[in-house]
C-alpha cells in the first residue's frame, strides 16, 4: 500500500477524496496479483452495502475481495479482505473510522485501511479499539511534488 501511496504523484488527485480514490483504484488494480490474495479477488469501488444483504448500509470507498455472486463462498463473511476509507484534510475521520468498524464486524473484512490524502495526520489514535489489531493508517502529502507518506498502526 505504502507503495502504491508513493506513486500517486499527480496533483489533481489530492484535490478531492473521488479523483485520489480512482487514482487509487487503478493503481491497486495493476498491482493486485502481485498481492498473494487466493482466490483471485477484485478491488472495487463499493458504493453502497445492502442492508438486506449485508445487514449494514455503508460505503467504503474500496474494498478488495471474492465478489459472493461467484458462488465460491458460502456467506458474505467469507473472501473479504480490505476495505479502505479515503478521506481529505481529515474530513469526517471519526465517521470513517466507524464505517470500518461496522464493516470489519458485519462483514469479516480482514484488514481495514484509513488513508489521510493531503495531510500529515494519519489519526491512528482515533482508530476504535475493536479493529486496532487489523487497522493501518496512513497520510500522504505532495511535498514539492512528490509524495510523502506516512504508515501508523492503530493502537
Amino acid at each position: 500500500m505504502k507503495e502504491t501511496l508513493e506513486a500517486i504523484r499527480e496533483p489533481r488527485f489530492f484535490q478531492t477524496e473521488r479523483g485520489y480514490q480512482g487514482e487509487l483504484l487503478a493503481m491497486l488494480r495493476a498491482r493486485l496479483a502481485e498481492a498473494g490474495f487466493a482466490g483471485d479477488p477484485v478491488i472495487e469501488q463499493e458504493y453502497q452495502k445492502r442492508l438486506s444483504a449485508h445487514e449494514i448500509n455503508i460505503r467504503p470507498d474500496l474494498i478488495i475481495h471474492i465478489p459472493f455472486e461467484r458462488g465460491t463462498m458460502e456467506q458474505r463473511r467469507d473472501g473479504n479482505f480490505v476495505a479502505i476509507e479515503i478521506k481529505r484534510r481529515s474530513a469526517d475521520v471519526r465517521g470513517a473510522f466507524e464505517s470500518l468498524r461496522k464493516i470489519s464486524e458485519a462483514l469479516d473484512y480482514a484488514l481495514t485501511v484509513f488513508i489521510n490524502i493531503d495531510s500529515q495526520q494519519t489519526h491512528a489514535d482515533l482508530c476504535p479499539a475493536s479493529i486496532t489489531q487489523r487497522t493501518v493508517c496512513f497520510a500522504v502529502l505532495l511535498e514539492n511534488g512528490a509524495p510523502v507518506v506516512r504508515v501508523q498502526a492503530c493502537g
